[in-house]
């Protein structure tokens, strides 16, 4: 091989091999640092819109089961009520018939009377709580229907309709002589104005009710595991576009290393050249 000072090929293609490799090793780290196999867009554009993409369903999908979770919340919340005022009525049916009994003294009926009006005002307050400030239950007849998207599609597609019930007609029953309101927020009721007929039909009421609500908390736990599933199997998705095999990107990170460490014996070794021109310079002017 020619000894010159005009070029150094050898060098030259070794600097390029040691820049080269050093890319590829800041790549390498900065994978395995991140866990991503994208760490910039140039690395894969395609894969990184498809991630942009599969990220925002993610987002969507979490969101919405969000809300079925708190329409779920929602239902709970009104069949406690429910389960409360039906509670209250199996305790009206008791002091009612107690009441009317043969050996029931007028001492007894009073303390009946007192307690069964006390339960129709505790009665009335069930009938008006609340769940975020929205209405468990229809006020005056007139109720306000929901729709509970359960969709992937988060605003659209798919939807439960859900609504305020109204407990006001379930307690609403024809007493002894007309028609009575068991819920008495101000505790006008009176226990000689209701008979057990009516507190059984009201008792019956409150069921269907409770039935109703319970058909939709058992959709939305089925609509909540569904979109559970979905965004687990897109996280799994995003995971295979964007994630990278640490096993893999190990050993690459020690092959790029290496591959710096050649390239840097072997750039020393080419100029190694230019010292030796340097030798026979100074070789011919001691001569």
């Amino acid at each position: 091989m020619a000894i010159n000072l005009g070029s150094n090929n050898a060098s030259a293609f070794a600097s390029l091999q040691i820049s080269s490799a050093q890319d590829l090793l800041s790549k390498s780290l900065r994978r395995i640092s991140s866990g991503k196999r994208i760490t910039s867009p140039a690395d894969d554009p395609g894969g990184l819109a498809l991630s942009m993409k599969l990220q925002h369903a993610i987002t969507i999908t979490g969101t919405t089961k969000n809300n079925v979770d708190n329409a779920q919340s929602y239902a709970d919340t009104q069949d406690s009520a429910l389960e409360a005022a039906g509670s209250i009525l199996d305790r009206m049916s008791t002091l009612r018939t107690s009441y009317g009994g043969a050996t029931a003294t007028d001492s007894d009926k009073a303390s009946y009377a007192a307690e069964f009006k006390e339960l129709s005002k505790s009665l009335s307050s069930y009938t008006s709580e609340t769940f975020n400030g929205i209405s468990l239950f229809a006020v005056a007849g007139a109720g306000t229907s929901m729709k509970v998207y359960s969709s992937t599609k988060g605003d659209s597609g798919v939807y439960i309709s859900m609504g305020q019930l109204d407990v006001n007609a379930a307690l609403t029953v024809t007493g002894a002589t007309t028609t009575v309101n068991l819920d008495s927020s101000s505790g006008s009721l009176s226990i000689s104005s209701v008979t057990i007929g009516s507190l059984t039909a009201a008792i019956t009421d409150v069921a269907k009710l409770r039935a109703t609500s319970g058909a939709t908390s058992s959709r939305l736990q089925f609509s909540s595991d569904f979109l559970s599933s979905s965004k687990a199997n897109l996280e799994a998705a995003n995971s295979r576009v964007m994630d990278i095999d640490i096993a893999e990107e190990v050993t690459n990170y020690a092959k790029y290393n290496v591959q710096v460490y050649a390239a840097s014996a072997a750039l020393a070794q080419s100029n190694l050249n230019l010292g030796i021109v340097l030798d026979l310079l100074n070789t011919s002017s001691r001569s």
